[in-house]
């Protein structure tokens, strides 16, 4: 019997659709439920910004509301998620490939800095830049991701969300702290160089993290109450890690007022590196580690390709606010990371946009294809609309339609609006 032909013209072009393994597998995300939870979470990280641009919140209450994000909300939503997660649904095959994309993508950012970095600031920049590459937002931004995509196909992987951030904080952020330690002594000769010292220095950094805290106590506390919180602290700790999630985003809004202002011309470059390790390369060679080293049972199923592909979306997750937090901490390399930490973070929601639907393109049904993908040309015309209002408004407020250039400019604006 003849498999009938798939395949779908779109403008006259013929976009052909291959089952894997000749049978027909549906889409491995809900991509229909990417784009309201992009524009939830940029939705409340562009409130957080404009109260902090319009001075709504004061410096002092925003940082009362980060001490309560990192804390309070953060540490509660992780012990929860450590007591109540089953380790028989885990995959170690895929998060071993997660960790060797990081320490892979870590070391090559660090190599490559020690080698064209000035001597006289090189360390710190090492170490600053491969936590920078490696460091994603994963419980603000990212979880609200994987729990739009994944939470009705694959649940399981929201898991990993809690399993992989820790681990990679306690493996690869000690060598960056170390390598600070290390510029600081030089630059303060008058310090007698201890290992011992920087060793203990470093351990200390580790264990003050919240994350890797809690991460402890709570596996910890998954085999002393057998996986169940206990009723009596069940609502006071739901209590904590539900609130976690808005007031993270609107406090990521808040972090991110005026830092592009300390962006320079001799900045650029590094900004621009560090940006395609962070948003490119990390994607990539998360991707391709679990395709080499997802071996077994598992390599032959369609969740495989699953986790491939959720790999590819984890590596595009923006870099942690807290990278800033350390480089504040060590007062090194300050601008940089800053300015790249606000634009990787919105460069990264059209590269999950069009990336998840690269993904999943191949695996859904030749005959709503087309209907889906005016969805998304709708999607990102909203999007330009936007864009275009707020840049005529600034045109018009700021006066500068009067100069020549900028003229043609908004009549060009003002017919793609109409």
């Amino acid at each position: 019997m003849e498999t009938p032909n798939n395949y779908v013209f779109i403008h006259g072009k013929n976009i052909s659709h291959n089952t894997l393994a000749g049978s027909p597998v549906g889409p491995h995300m809900s991509i229909d439920k990417l784009f309201p939870a992009l524009l939830e979470c940029f939705g409340i990280i562009l409130c957080g910004y404009i109260a902090g641009r319009a001075d709504m919140i004061t410096e002092s209450q925003a940082k009362g509301l980060g001490n309560f994000v990192s804390k309070f909300a953060l540490p509660a939503l992780l012990f929860k998620n450590m007591v109540v997660l089953d380790f028989g649904d885990v995959i170690w095959a895929f998060l071993w490939s997660v960790l060797v994309a990081k320490v892979t993508v870590f070391v090559l950012v660090c190599v490559l800095t020690l080698m064209v970095a000035s001597p006289d600031n090189r360390y710190s920049k090492a170490g600053l830049y491969a936590i920078f590459a490696t460091q994603s937002n994963d419980f603000a931004l990212g979880y609200p991701i994987v729990d739009a995509l994944y939470r009705s196909t694959y649940p399981e992987y929201l898991q990993y969300i809690y399993l992989v951030a820790p681990v990679s904080l306690m493996l690869l952020n000690p060598i960056g702290f170390a390598l600070c330690e290390v510029q600081r002594w030089r630059q303060e000769s008058h310090l007698q160089h201890n290992s011992l010292g920087i060793l203990g220095i470093v351990v200390l950094q580790v264990l003050k993290n919240p994350i890797v805290f809690m991460v402890i106590v709570g596996i910890i506390s998954h085999f002393a109450l057998g996986e169940q919180i206990p009723s009596v602290l069940s609502e006071f700790i739901d209590g904590l890690a539900n609130s976690f999630g808005g007031a993270a985003l609107f406090y990521l809004g808040l972090t991110m007022v005026g830092q592009l202002r300390k962006l320079t011309r001799d900045t650029g470059v590094t900004l621009i590196l560090l940006i395609t390790a962070k948003l490119l390369v990390m994607p990539l060679v998360c991707k391709d580690m679990v395709d080499i080293l997802d071996v077994g049972v598992n390599s032959t199923s369609p969740n495989h390709t699953s986790l491939s592909n959720f790999a590819f979306v984890y590596g595009v997750f923006p870099t942690a606010p807290s990278v800033a937090i350390y480089a504040g901490h060590y007062n090194m390399e300050l601008e940089v990371v800053t300015s790249g930490m606000v634009i990787s973070t919105f460069l990264s929601a059209p590269i999950m946009y069009v990336s998840a639907w690269l993904l999943t393109i191949p695996l859904m049904d030749p005959s709503p294809l087309v209907a889906e993908l005016e969805n998304v040309s709708f999607n990102i015309s909203i999007i330009s609309l936007i864009g275009l209002v707020w840049t005529i408004a600034v045109m018009l407020l700021s006066r500068k339609f009067n100069q020549l250039p900028h003229l043609f400019v908004l009549n060009l604006f003002l017919a793609q609006v109409s």
